[in-house]
């Protein structure tokens, strides 16, 4: 796609460093320098090694489906999206919202945003313990009413709240059920929504493609109408 000059471009997802929040705490990114100018190499180059669900990332089928597709299994138009909008949606610690706190959503909307303003959080213990998330419910919902949803992105750790995971799990397996009604609903977390999204036009997401691997890190870019 091609820069167009009347919008702006931001980031959706955060930085990889060396030390990110996950679900339940904070783990360390080993992060190798092992060419260095400095030392009198001839390049750069670094290493680094960290779990496929830190930092911004995208939830697929196969993270809990042996039949479900990976991240390197779609096709590069699955992540581009045209149609986005952005619902502002005040969730508190440990809440779960069902499809009644969501209410109406666009007609032809392929990435539905929850912007809850829980990010504030981040970089605390609160925002890895003690997260929102959504009920089961939510992902039944979204398929049968709403099948031109292709994903759902949230500015918080997980889906998932932390302090009630069985739940959770359930969550998880409604948007991602490869054999439930109309397709999978893919699920992006830990985003960063806290800029001004109400001209957001696009947004696009580059997940990292490794074989095997159920989900991936994702890079994600907001087109906002200037």
């Amino acid at each position: 796609m091609h820069v167009i000059e009347d919008m702006k471009y931001v980031y959706l997802s955060y930085i990889v460093e060396n030390s990110v929040p996950v679900y339940g705490g904070r783990r360390s990114v080993d992060i190798k320098n092992i060419k260095s100018l400095d030392k009198g190499d001839s390049t750069n180059i670094f290493s680094f090694e960290m779990g496929n669900h830190w930092g911004t990332h995208i939830d697929c089928p196969a993270h809990f489906f042996k039949n479900g597709l990976k991240a390197a299994d779609y096709s590069p138009e699955t992540w581009f999206f045209q149609k986005p909008f952005v619902l502002p949606l005040k969730l508190k610690e440990n809440s779960l919202a069902g499809p009644e706190d969501i209410g109406n959503i666009p007609e032809g909307t392929d990435l539905l945003l929850i912007k809850s303003g829980f990010s504030c959080f981040r970089g605390t213990e609160k925002y890895t313990h003690n997260n929102p998330g959504l009920k089961p419910e939510v992902g039944i919902w979204l398929r049968e009413r709403h099948p031109y949803v292709r994903a759902v992105g949230l500015d918080f750790i997980s889906l998932s709240a932390y302090q009630n995971r069985a739940l959770g799990r359930e969550a998880h397996r409604t948007f991602l059920d490869p054999n439930g009604v109309n397709a999978p609903i893919l699920i992006i977390e830990d985003m960063d929504l806290s800029h001004d999204l109400s001209g957001l036009e696009e947004v696009w997401v580059a997940p990292l493609r490794v074989d095997e691997m159920d989900s991936a890190p994702c890079t994600v870019i907001g087109v906002i109408k200037d």
